[in-house]
């Protein structure tokens, strides 16, 4: 996986120096799509040495949020979405690293099913909602999106489904104390939502 690294660098390079900008920018959102799949395959081989280099510490959730928002503006811009960022400024206490590759997931499926509309993206009573106008989840699919390799309906319809990211987001959640759960309705949209009980923490 490692070793993917390297043509993808060179693949950044080579489309730096495409002059035609729409071509640039759907070549650049297809290398950013290979690296994002090749980030989820190590974070999936971390998850074994998971506490090695755990830190936990207070975070600031709007500066988290904003981070991996600026990573996935382009997405914003070529699908026309427009993004909804709102009550944000509180405190939680989490491992930055980690916890941004939950962000990072859950924000990618939402961009990835959602053809048009709105994100939006707040903090209410001790939670973390990112919300979306997409697809929505068929409720047969609700019950195993957190199965490691369930692709679900719209996994299928897409072809865009690796069925670890949502895995990988619970055992990072559950490994740091945080509650993550889906409510979604077909044609209506999906919520997702992460809880930071206190109590729960693992410090290890």
């Amino acid at each position: 996986v490692h070793q993917i690294k390297t043509p993808i660098a060179a693949s950044k390079l080579l489309v730096s120096e495409v002059e035609n900008r729409q071509l640039k920018q759907q070549l650049e959102q297809e290398i950013f799509k290979i690296d994002s799949y090749t980030n989820l395959v190590l974070q999936y081989l971390r998850l074994e040495s998971f506490h090695d280099d755990l830190v936990l510490k207070k975070e600031n959730i709007e500066d988290l949020v904003k981070e991996v928002v600026r990573k996935y503006a382009l997405f914003f811009i070529q699908q026309g979405l427009s993004l909804n960022l709102h009550d944000l400024d509180h405190t939680i206490v989490t491992d930055k690293k980690w916890f941004l590759v939950i962000l990072e997931q859950v924000l990618s499926n939402s961009l990835k099913y959602t053809k048009e509309g709105s994100i939006e993206i707040y903090f209410h009573e001790g939670s973390l909602y990112i919300k979306d106008t997409g697809l929505g989840i068929q409720n047969a699919d609700l019950l195993r999106v957190f199965e490691r390799g369930f692709s679900g309906y719209n996994g299928r319809l897409t072809q865009q489904s690796s069925g670890l990211g949502l895995y990988l987001s619970k055992k990072i959640a559950d490994q740091l104390g945080h509650k993550i759960a889906i409510d979604s309705q077909v044609g209506q949209g999906t919520t997702v939502s992460i809880a930071f009980p206190e109590k729960k923490l693992v410090f290890e």
